[in-house]
Order: structure tokens, then C-alpha cells, then sequence
């Protein structure tokens, strides 16, 4: 449920209401050059990105990457340097504490330094004033998460282990959690962020801001732009002045907007 069009077209109509996109395809497979290059075109240069690192560095960990692996992701990403906030490599919740994973995240810092590198864990064995110090030894951002306190999931943090803070949510859904496969597509982060939850989260925020220079907050709770409304929702919460606004559409499908935005009777656009 995002404004119909083309994927840089759409691109510019989110980048109007929000400060910067987490890129999600970049997980998946390496960005192509020409593309990240169209991106930065096309948004403003105050909007800023976020990249997930490519899938091979973080779940395909039975050997090690190539130097022609690191160079085709690093490559793709080039364009986008100069306002890329974070490289964020996202683990999942079998990548426990262990030294063999200790040592893959030194690779990343060693391999990707001069890059802003983020590392999101999920299992709760991350926990402890000796993970903290051995983020900030390598220079890694730790990324604080917000999803469903199941079975040795990380509980809530606020941890700043560099000058940047990142706060990652993926709503409370904790009955597709740890489904390998949700009856629908996204299931996983289908979850709407209700008010009082939000008031929580803006809590954690400022505590993490108050440790940091820049602070960045995602929300991953995706589908059918959920992620879209509870961000403004934040914004509004966050920073009041002047009013957030917001598409006409996106507030007529969420009408809890109403009231906290403004909204934008532009032309309207269709939302799928």
C-alpha cells in the first residue's frame, strides 16, 4: 500500500513525508550502480539511506565471502556513499554469542571499515556490558530492536556503543514470528504499532538520541504500509514543529493519522 508507480518514482513521493529509506533489496542481491545512481537523483540531498547488507555476509556463513563478493556489494552502494547513514548487516536469531561469530563480525569491521557499519542480533546470549565494549572496540553500531519476547529474543535496549544510534522495529507479531513460512507474504511484520506502544518507543528514542550524535529509527513492520503511518506517527510525536504531513490516501486507509498530521491534498495517488 505505497503510492503506485514506478520503484524511483515512489521513491520520490516517500522521500516528501519521511528523512530517509532502509533499503531491503540490497539484502537480497547486490545493488546495481546505475540504480543506487537514479536514487540519489532522485531525492532531495538532505534524504538520507540505509542499506541491509547482501545476505551472503550474514546468513551464507559456511565459508568466507570473496574479495570479488565485497567488491560487487561495495560497488553498488558507491553512489549512494556520501549520504548512506548505515550499512546494516542484519542477523538472525541463530547467530548466537559465540568467539566463531565474534571473529565474523571483526572480518565485517576489518573488511567494511570507513564504512558506517550497524550489526542487528536477535538472540538474547548478545546481552551484557562485554557486548557493548567489544561493539565499540570494533567501531560496529549496535542496532537496538523492538520485536516479539519470545523464546531468547533480545529484550528492549538503548545501547549506543558509537556516535550513531539505530532503533530497528519490526512490530509484535508473535504468532507468525518464527514461522519459516507465514500464510501470507510479510506475515512476519504484519503489526500496527497502537498509540500507547508508541509512546514507549518514543521514550526509548530520545534516551538513545540523548547518548548520540544522529540517531536513526526504521520501522520493518511493512506490510500494507504500516511502517509509513507509524513513522509519521513518530515524527509527529518526535518532532511536532511544523506539522508532519502526510498523503491524503495514506491518512484515509489509517485514520488514527487524523489529527496528528497534516494532510497533503496534492495530487492524489493511488496506494496499493
Amino acid at each position: 500500500m505505497y503510492p503506485a508507480g514506478r520503484e524511483t518514482e515512489r521513491l520520490a513521493i516517500v522521500a516528501r513525508y519521511l528523512d530517509c529509506v532502509e533499503v531491503d533489496a540490497s539484502f537480497y542481491r547486490p545493488p546495481l550502480p546505475r540504480l543506487t545512481a537514479r536514487w540519489a537523483v532522485t531525492t532531495p540531498p538532505r534524504f538520507r539511506f540505509l542499506a541491509k547488507a547482501w545476505q551472503r555476509f550474514t546468513h551464507q556463513r559456511d565459508q568466507r565471502w570473496t574479495r570479488a563478493e565485497f567488491d560487487l556489494f561495495v560497488t553498488g552502494l558507491q553512489p549512494l556513499r556520501a549520504r548512506l547513514d548505515a550499512v546494516l548487516f542484519q542477523f538472525p536469531w541463530s547467530f548466537r554469542h559465540h568467539p566463531v561469530n565474534r571473529d565474523w563480525l571483526r572480518r565485517i569491521a576489518e573488511e567494511f571499515a570507513g564504512w558506517p557499519v550497524a550489526v542487528e542480533v536477535r538472540h538474547d546470549s548478545w546481552m551484557g556490558d562485554d557486548v557493548q565494549e567489544f561493539f565499540c572496540a570494533q567501531g560496529l553500531t549496535f542496532c537496538n530492536i523492538d520485536h516479539p519476547a519470545l523464546n531468547h529474543c533480545l529484550p528492549p535496549t538503548t545501547h549506543a556503543t558509537t556516535a550513531t544510534g539505530y532503533y530497528r522495529l519490526h512490530g509484535q507479531n508473535a504468532v507468525n514470528w518464527f514461522k519459516e513460512q507465514p500464510e501470507v507474504y510479510g506475515g512476519r511484520y504484519d503489526y500496527l504499532y497502537s498509540e500507547a506502544e508508541l509512546d514507549e518507543v518514543a521514550s526509548r528514542v530520545r534516551q538513545l538520541a540523548a547518548q548520540t550524535r544522529k540517531t536513526l529509527v526504521v520501522f520493518n513492520n511493512h506490510k500494507d504500509a504500516k511502517a509509513f503511518a507509524n513513522a509519521l506517527q513518530l515524527k509527529a510525536r518526535l518532532a511536532p514543529e511544523p506539522p508532519v504531513a502526510a498523503l491524503a490516501t495514506l491518512v484515509a486507509a489509517f485514520p488514527v493519522l487524523r489529527g496528528r498530521v497534516r494532510e497533503d491534498h496534492g495530487p492524489q495517488l493511488a496506494l496499493w
